[in-house]
């Protein structure tokens, strides 16, 4: 397994993951990312398209959000909003909190995904966590800056070889 390859490499956002295929491959748990994976950074608003993905992914998968996000308050809001655990304060790529989702689900760390944006916190966690990991662009409707963008497409250079 090469460092930082993550086991689904999504040229879209969320929304761009297949459901199907994640069930078919025996993940029966999602981890998810928040910030520009499920919600723009601090706005605390779910896009139409996230919240159906959200719906059809309760149906058929356990769900959590682990977030290095600080502000207690804001994840509060955002538990409320998505209906499912949300641990801030992660310190991702550390496993503390990953593993602590682990025993909450009852599953193995096979059976579970994690899904993010980013490959230094959230694939790298994940995968010393020994689940399977997904990443995934930031929100579609996420705009970022051009320097951000540029670093973001670096990472991804050196993921793909």
């Amino acid at each position: 397994m090469a460092i930082f390859k993550p086991t689904y490499l999504v040229d879209g956002d969320l929304t761009d993951l297949s459901l199907d295929k994640m069930h078919a491959d025996g993940i029966r748990g999602i981890i998810l990312d928040l910030d520009s994976t499920v919600i723009a950074p601090r706005t605390g608003h779910l896009t139409e398209d996230v919240n159906h993905w959200l719906e059809q992914a309760r149906d058929r998968f356990q769900l959590a959000v682990v977030s290095n996000n600080k502000n207690d308050v804001y994840m509060q809001e955002v538990q409320v909003l998505l209906k499912m655990p949300v641990i801030g304060r992660a310190a991702k790529p550390a496993t503390r909190v990953f593993m602590q989702v682990l025993a909450d689900f009852k599953l193995q760390a096979k059976e579970v995904v994690v899904i993010g944006d980013r490959p230094l916190t959230d694939v790298w966690g994940g995968q010393r966590a020994g689940m399977k990991t997904a990443l995934v662009m930031p929100l579609k409707s996420q705009i970022e800056s051009k320097l951000v963008l540029f670093a973001r497409k670096l990472e991804r250079c050196f993921i793909r070889n």
